[in-house]
């Protein structure tokens, strides 16, 4: 698991696959890079490898939080972490907060 984490992780970081999501407003697409967004403002306290640091591990989020409850988290922060509700467009949030939610 640890493993394909990584690579997946290295693949996104080079820019080859940006994470979809729709944009509801307009009913297009909007390309939303996550790994992009993890390194600006996750990778500091979480680590390179969501490994924890500063932060707590987020390897397994998923198995903790679901979607919504990460979005709130990340919105609001709390426990040390700052919150990201004005840095952050609603479509970032939303998919970044959806591959958090898949990490098992």
């Amino acid at each position: 698991m640890s493993v394909m984490l990584i690579m997946m992780l290295s693949i996104a970081a080079c820019g080859n696959k940006p994470h979809e999501t729709p944009n509801e407003s307009a009913g297009a697409s909007v390309k939303v890079d996550v790994a992009k967004l993890y390194q600006n403002y996750c990778l500091s306290c979480h680590g390179n490898q969501l490994q924890g640091g500063q932060g707590p591990n987020i390897q397994k989020i998923g198995e903790r939080l679901d979607e919504a409850s990460i979005i709130k988290q990340i919105q609001k922060g709390g426990g040390g972490m700052p919150p990201f509700q004005v840095t952050m467009k609603d479509e970032e949030l939303k998919a970044l907060a959806a591959w958090l939610a898949g990490l098992k």
